[in-house]
């Protein structure tokens, strides 16, 4: 149990970074979409490693060679879009502060699809393949949660640097996978 634990917390931690982010952009991000986005983080940190563990384990060594390119193409294109929005006049600003399902989702995924190759972790566990996935949803949905309420307090802080910021932790977040995926760091 312990070792599932551990992975959770791991896994988590992509997901805990952006929904700081989250905090940060979003001036009228509501509790109700705090709680799902967390939710949506959960469920896809702990969805992905059950869908590897039950369809792609045998296929895992194919999926891990681009896994962490589709993370960096995603979230950086999160983060630029976020960096250019900040540039932009105050009232379209305004406009495009929304917290949209397609942006949720987008994140939600991107996050999530290193998570992947954990599959190959998920046997060697002492507890229930789908007990680990449920743990990983169960501390990532919560690890989020802390994450949303340190970025709002954080974003009042930043005012309008706050999107820049964000912007530069989902790139950072990007070029983090691929150098862990590529053994450099």
């Amino acid at each position: 149990m312990f070792d599932a634990l551990l992975l959770a917390v791991a896994l988590a931690m992509d997901s805990l970074a952006v929904s700081i982010v989250n905090g940060l952009k979003y001036k009228n991000y509501t509790k109700k979409d705090q709680i799902l986005s967390s939710l949506s983080f959960g469920f896809f940190q702990g969805f992905m490693p059950l869908l590897g563990y039950v369809l792609l384990l045998p296929f895992i060594r194919y999926i891990e060679h681009v896994d962490h390119w589709l993370v960096l193409i995603i979230l950086s294109y999160l983060g630029i879009s976020m960096i250019i929005e900040s540039f932009k006049k105050e009232e379209i600003k305004k406009d495009n502060k929304e917290f949209t399902i397609k942006i949720m989702l987008a994140e939600s995924i991107a996050t999530s699809i290193d998570a992947l190759s954990s599959c190959v972790v998920i046997p060697t566990f002492s507890i229930n393949p789908y007990l680990t996935c449920l743990i990983i949803m169960i501390v990532t949905a919560l690890i989020c949660i802390v994450g949303h309420k340190i970025g709002n307090k954080t974003g009042r802080l930043l005012k309008d640097k706050a999107q820049i910021v964000g912007g530069l932790i989902l790139i950072f977040l990007g070029i983090k996978c691929v150098i862990e995926h590529l053994f450099v760091l």
